[in-house]
């Protein structure tokens, strides 16, 4: 008998700054069951692609933007998000514009950190942000999260 192995789907979670914003998109009718949620923009890792060469071609493709640097923040195991489980890549990109092009995925906004406690954003995303903020330089962080099969937040541990 051949017991099946578990399988996660590796994923990257962009945050681009510039001048103490971070762009965010919120999610359109496209993404279904995540409408109207503001997250960081990224997606699925392509077979045979790097996570930093990931990342910057899911800016480009969400916003337009072609980052002026791009560092891996962190890596967090997420479990039943939405009924998927993946291996999530925290990014940090600087951008030296505020000009976007907007996507079918969602609209963009440039957002100070002060106003997330208004935004519809998944619970986890503030807690990164706050630990990526902590960080030092070449600092990187791990993680584990468990969802209910949605969206909501269940438990997010760092390690």
């Amino acid at each position: 008998m051949t017991k099946e192995r578990y399988q996660v789907i590796p994923r990257t979670l962009c945050f681009v700054m510039n001048a103490g914003k971070i762009l965010l998109i919120e999610y359109s009718e496209k993404k279904g069951a995540m409408r109207g949620f503001f997250n960081g923009v990224g997606g699925h890792v392509e077979y045979g692609e790097g996570i930093i060469e990931n990342a910057e071609r899911e800016i480009f493709e969400e916003t337009g933007l072609r980052p002026v640097s791009t560092k891996m923040k962190g890596v967090f195991h997420a479990v039943n998000f939405f009924g998927k489980n993946c291996t999530v890549f925290v990014i940090q990109s600087e951008a030296d514009t505020f000009d976007v092009v907007e996507s079918d995925e969602g609209k963009l906004h440039w957002i100070d950190s002060d106003k997330f406690g208004s935004l519809n954003m998944f619970e986890d995303i503030s807690l990164i942000l706050e630990k990526i903020n902590s960080l030092q330089e070449n600092e990187v962080f791990t993680a584990k999260a468990q969802y209910d099969g949605g969206g909501k937040l269940l438990k997010f541990e760092f390690e």
